[in-house]
């Protein structure tokens, strides 16, 4: 556990010097003598408020977003929503299904994943944007910037205050899946791991060319969901919602950064019918920005 803990610290850590690096490489290089030396620290100071601009500014336009929906959008969030609650019928059996099926290779498999949704996520993020500094790699530098700040914005801010404000219990603490005490300590909903995960896998997916990343950041992220409901820690539909908030997040900061003309790798739901009633599909498209 202390391991555990050292390893978030570190990543964390890492990340912070890495974004105020990305502040300093924004600055022109400057020697350290008479004027030049105390101009530097002016010039710094204008990058934080560069940064912490855009950071304002991407806020608001994420928040503001469903004001400038048009009819396709909100059907997209509309199906979202729905399938959400459709899902939210059937948590009482997965979750058991997953209990019955619960073994030592799935526990394996969920220790090995379940970082990527809290520091190993970070650390990923970090290691990008640590690479393109390091290598003058503007790509790789601003995926792991973008991943930094869909992962504040959708894991460290949207998720906590949905928790709070639904105080849904968790499958671990005996719930039935239709127990809830609003602005609570009971913190299930939605899936913070999840939402960590798809935060990050689609902004490296919409950042990358082809569909080799895609494929693995999402695949990736998907088991991070599979191993927060082995390990009973959510819900079916905990996990789903919190991939659409990191998923729909990521995409919102891309698409805010990204130069115009590059692909971007978008997703639609499509409801699809199944045996015993209706099913959702997510299907992956590659646009022009």
């Amino acid at each position: 556990m202390r391991g555990k803990l050292r390893w978030r610290k570190g990543a964390c850590a890492g990340t912070i010097l890495l974004f105020c690096a990305t502040l300093r490489a924004q600055t022109p290089a400057r020697g350290l003598d008479g004027a030049e030396a105390s101009s530097q620290v002016g010039t710094l100071s204008s990058a934080l408020k560069t940064e912490a601009g855009r950071y304002v500014a991407d806020g608001a336009t994420i928040l503001l977003a469903p004001l400038h929906w048009d009819s396709g959008s909100w059907t997209q969030a509309l199906l979202a929503a729905a399938s959400i609650v459709i899902l939210s019928e059937e948590d009482k059996s997965l979750d058991a299904a997953f209990s019955r099926n619960r073994s030592s290779r799935t526990n394996s498999f969920s220790a090995a994943v379940t970082p990527l949704g809290s520091y190993a996520g970070i650390g990923v993020s970090a290691v990008s944007l640590g690479a393109g500094l390091l290598f003058k790699n503007a790509e790789l530098r601003d995926t792991g910037r973008d991943a930094v700040e869909a992962e504040i914005f959708a894991a460290g801010i949207i998720t906590p205050i949905l928790k709070k404000t639904v105080g849904r219990l968790r499958p671990s603490q005996g719930s039935d899946a239709d127990e809830y005490h609003p602005l609570s300590n009971d913190q299930s909903f939605p899936s913070g791991h999840s939402t960590e995960a798809f935060a990050v896998a689609s902004v490296f997916a919409a950042r990358s060319r082809g569909w080799v990343v895609p494929a693995i950041a999402y695949a990736l992220a998907s088991g991070v969901g599979l191993a927060r409901m082995n390990d009973r820690a959510h819900f079916a539909s905990d996990v789903v919602a919190g991939a659409f908030i990191g998923t729909a997040i990521g995409h919102s900061v891309v698409r805010r950064h990204a130069p115009d003309g590059e692909k971007s790798l978008s997703w639609n739901l499509v409801p699809v019918p199944v045996r015993r009633g209706a099913g959702m599909r997510i299907r992956l498209e590659i646009s022009d920005r």
